[in-house]
C-alpha cells in the first residue's frame, strides 16, 4: 500500500536514488520487473558506483528549477552502464560519459530491468502531473496497478482494497456532480487515509487475541483485558499543548482535558474485563536498574483495593498492615533473568524451561571463549604473496584465510547529492591514479577529462579547482619520486627462512634498492609492508635501501641489512604467521605503533617504562584506537569488533605485547 503511494507522488518525487531502490525492496514490484533479490543487491552496488543521485534525467531537474548538469541522474547512470556492455572504459568516453564496466557480460540483462522499471516511472510522472475531470482519474488505479505490480495470492487483497477505495473516492465525487479538474494530491492524501482507516479497522478484533492502544470505543466487554507498560510518566500521557492553541494557556471548565480523557479510558478497560485483569509496568530501569514506579491510575487502584478488602484471617490486623498484605497479594515482582534461581521454587509461578535450569542451578558449564587456537603447520612452501596478505591485516588474514569466512559491512545510504568535495576512498583513487600518471609522466589532462565524464567530480568550475588542488599536492610527492627514480626489473624469490621455502616475486626493484610510493598519509601498516619486502629483499642479497614516499613528506626509509640479519628478522615474521594462523595475533598497526613511537627512546635504542612515559603512551595508543571526529579510529575496524565487543585491559595488553615484539625493528631501523 504504501509502495503505491509513492508512485501517486511521482510529480513531486526528486527521484533520489534511495527512494527508487525501496520500491524494488517491495516483493511484487520487483517481480513485475524481473528483479530478484540478488540482483537488487548488484544494482545498488551499480547506481552507487555509476554516479546515480537524483533525477530522472535534465528535465526533471529543470522542471524542480535547478541547473542541468547532465550528470548523477538516473539517465546518465543507465547511460554509463549500457555503454559498459558495449565497450570497455579504457578505451576512453563516449559524449562525455565513461562506461561503467561493472555491468557487462551476461549480468547485464539487470540493467535492462532497470531501463523498464525507469521508463515506467518517467511516463507515469508525466502522466499524472496534470489536474483531471474525476471521470477521466477513473482507470488510473487499475492501469498504475497492472504497469507496476506483479500479485501474489499474499497481495491480491491488498490491490483489491486500493483500487475499492480509489473507486469509492472518484464515485463519490461523481454523485456530488463535481465536473472542475482535480488535481492527483487531492486523490492521494485521500485515498492515503482511507487506508490508513482501514489498516487501523483490521487491527482490531481481528482474532481471539486483539492488541490496541487506549482509545474510545474500544471498552468491550473481553474475558481477559491486559494494560502493558503502564509506567508512571507513560500514562496518563503527557502531551504539551501546541504554540497556537491559546486556550491551554487559560482553562475554564467544560474544556477537554487529555489527562481526565486517559483517566475514563482506565476505568472503561476495568470494567471491560469480566473475569480477569492484567497490569503491568517495568520496575527496574534498563540503563543503571534503578527504581521505576507505576501510572498514578495504577497505584491509586492498588491503594483502593488495599483500604477496602483483606484477606481471610486478617480480621485482626490493624488497617495498615491488611493494606500490605492485600497489595503483596495481588502484585508480583517478576526476576529479571530467566534462570534466575527464585523461577524454579514451588509455586504457582513456578518455571519448567529445562534449558535454563543448569544456570540457576550453577551446574552448567561455562562457554568456552570465542578463540581458541586451532593446530597449523606450516607448509614447505610459502608464498610472498600470502605473508603479505597476512601481514597487511593479521587478523582479517586469520579469518579469511585460515577460518574461511569474510564479514562483509553493513551497506550504507547511497548520497542523495551529487558530489561537492571528493570523500574518502574517491579521493584515494583519484589521487592514486594521478600520481602514477604525473610519475610516469604522462597527460594528466585525459585522466581529468576521465574522472569528469564518470561523474567523479563536483560539476563545473568547482571541480576544476579541485583537480588543480590535488595535482599540485601529488605533483610535490611526484617530484621527489622522479628524483630517485631509477629503471627497475622484478627479482625472483626463492630462499630457504625458518624452514619454509619462500616463493614469489619482487617488483621494480632497483640498482639502489627498493622505492614505493603512495598517495596516503605515513601509517605504520604501510611501514610494515615496506620492512617485509625490504627483509626479503636483503636477504636475497639485495645491497641496497628500501624508501617509501608519502604525501605531506611522510616517508619510510630502511638501511640494507646484511643477509644473516634480514633472515633472523624475517623468521620472526614467519613465526608470527604461523601463530596467526592458529589464533588471531593481536598486532594493531596504528594502535600499537603509537604506543611504541611514545615510549621507544632512539638514541638509546630503548622502550622507556616508567610512569609518565606509559601514561603517554596509554594516551596515545586510545587516541588511535577510539579515533575522533575527523580520523576514523582502529578500533571501528569490523575485524576487530568481532573479536571483542569492548576493549578490556587483559587485551589491551595482548596488542601491546604482540604489537612491540613485531613492530618495533620498524621503528629501530627506520631513517627517515
Amino acid at each position: 500500500m504504501q509502495a503505491f503511494i509513492s508512485l501517486l507522488s511521482l510529480p513531486d518525487s526528486r527521484f533520489v536514488s534511495e527512494d527508487v531502490l525501496a520500491l524494488l525492496d517491495v516483493p511484487v514490484l520487483a517481480a513485475r520487473f524481473n528483479i530478484n533479490e540478488e540482483g537488487l543487491r548488484y544494482l545498488r552496488l551499480w547506481v552507487n558506483e555509476s554516479g546515480i543521485r537524483w533525477g530522472i534525467d535534465d528535465d526533471n531537474v529543470r522542471e524542480l528549477a535547478l541547473p542541468a548538469t547532465g550528470q548523477h541522474t538516473w539517465q546518465f547512470g543507465l547511460t554509463r552502464m549500457l555503454l559498459g556492455y558495449a565497450m570497455e572504459s579504457a578505451q576512453g568516453e563516449w559524449q562525455s560519459v565513461l562506461p561503467y564496466d561493472e555491468s557487462s557480460g551476461l549480468i547485464a540483462e539487470l540493467v535492462g530491468h532497470l531501463a523498464s522499471l525507469l521508463m515506467q516511472l518517467n511516463l507515469w510522472r508525466r502522466g499524472l502531473a496534470q489536474a483531471r475531470p474525476l471521470e477521466e482519474w477513473l482507470p488510473v488505479c487499475r492501469d498504475m496497478l497492472n504497469d507496476f505490480f506483479l500479485p501474489d495470492a499474499e497481495t491480491e487483497a491488498a490491490m483489491t482494497l486500493i483500487e475499492q477505495q480509489w473507486q469509492a473516492i472518484i464515485t463519490e465525487g461523481l454523485e456530488a456532480e463535481y465536473g472542475d479538474a482535480v488535481p492527483l494530491s487531492l486523490l492521494r492524501d485521500e485515498l492515503a487515509q482511507r487506508l490508513d482507516q482501514e489498516r487501523i479497522s483490521q487491527r482490531f478484533l481481528a482474532g481471539p487475541v486483539n492488541i490496541c492502544t487506549l482509545m474510545p470505543m474500544r471498552s468491550i466487554p473481553f474475558k481477559v483485558v491486559c494494560l502493558l507498560g503502564m509506567n508512571d510518566g507513560v500514562y496518563p500521557r503527557q502531551l504539551a499543548p501546541l504554540g497556537f492553541d491559546l486556550m491551554s494557556q487559560k482553562p475554564m471548565r467544560g474544556d477537554r482535558s487529555r489527562r481526565d480523557d486517559d483517566r475514563y479510558l482506565f476505568l472503561e478497560a476495568l470494567i471491560s474485563a469480566q473475569q480477569t485483569l492484567y497490569i503491568s509496568y517495568i520496575g527496574r530501569s534498563i540503563q543503571d536498574n534503578s527504581e521505576r514506579f507505576p501510572s498514578v491510575l495504577v497505584q491509586e487502584l492498588m491503594d483502593y483495593i488495599g483500604q477496602s478488602h483483606y484477606l481471610p484471617g486478617d480480621e485482626e490486623l490493624t488497617s495498615d498492615e491488611s493494606e500490605a498484605r492485600v497489595k503483596a497479594h495481588i502484585a508480583r515482582l517478576h526476576t529479571r533473568m530467566p534462570f534466575d534461581a527464585q523461577n524454579y521454587l514451588p509455586g504457582e509461578q513456578q518455571s519448567y524451561a529445562r534449558e535454563w535450569l543448569p544456570a540457576a542451578s550453577q551446574s552448567g558449564e561455562a562457554h568456552s571463549d570465542f578463540v581458541q587456537s586451532l593446530p597449523y603447520e606450516l607448509p614447505e612452501t610459502l608464498t610472498l604473496e600470502k605473508l603479505q596478505r597476512f601481514w597487511a591485516h593479521p587478523v582479517r588474514a586469520f579469518f579469511q584465510m585460515r577460518l574461511q569466512v569474510n564479514f562483509r559491512a553493513e551497506e550504507s545510504e547511497i548520497p542523495d547529492t551529487e558530489p561537492f568535495i571528493l570523500e574518502g576512498l574517491t579521493r584515494y583513487q583519484l589521487n592514486q591514479q594521478l600520481l602514477n600518471t604525473l610519475v610516469e609522466e604522462e597527460d594528466a589532462g585525459l585522466l581529468f577529462r576521465r574522472f569528469r565524464a564518470a561523474g567523479d567530480l563536483p560539476y563545473g568550475a568547482f571541480g576544476e579547482i579541485l583537480w588543480d588542488t590535488q595535482r599540485q599536492e601529488m605533483q610535490s610527492l611526484a617530484d621527489r619520486i622522479i628524483a630517485c627514480r631509477q629503471q627497475g626489473k622484478s627479482m625472483e624469490v626463492d630462499l630457504l627462512c625458518n624452514g619454509v621455502q619462500i616463493t614469489g616475486w619482487l617488483p621494480q626493484v632497483q640498482e639502489d634498492g627498493l622505492l614505493r610510493w603512495r598517495p596516503s598519509l605515513i601509517s605504520v601498516a604501510q611501514g610494515m609492508q615496506l620492512w617485509l619486502e625490504h627483509l626479503v629483499y636483503c636477504a636475497c642479497g639485495g645491497k641496497g635501501e628500501s624508501r617509501l614516499f608519502l604525501r605531506k613528506e611522510g616517508e619510510w626509509r630502511f638501511p640494507p641489512l646484511e643477509a644473516e640479519q634480514a633472515l633472523t628478522y624475517l623468521a620472526q615474521l614467519i613465526d608470527g604467521y604461523r601463530e596467526g594462523m592458529s589464533s588471531p595475533l593481536l598486532v594493531l598497526p596504528e594502535s600499537g605503533g603509537a604506543w611504541i613511537k611514545a615510549c621507544y627512546d632512539a638514541a638509546n635504542d630503548a622502550m622507556l617504562d616508567d610512569a609518565d612515559t606509559l601514561q603517554k603512551a596509554r594516551t596515545k595508543f586510545l587516541q588511535a584506537y577510539e579515533g575522533n571526529m575527523v580520523i576514523r579510529g582502529e578500533g571501528d575496524d569490523i575485524w576487530y569488533q568481532r573479536l571483542w565487543r569492548q576493549l578490556e585491559p587483559k587485551t589491551i595488553e595482548s596488542i601491546i605485547s604482540q604489537s612491540q615484539r613485531y613492530l618495533l625493528p620498524l621503528f629501530r631501523f627506520n631513517q627517515s
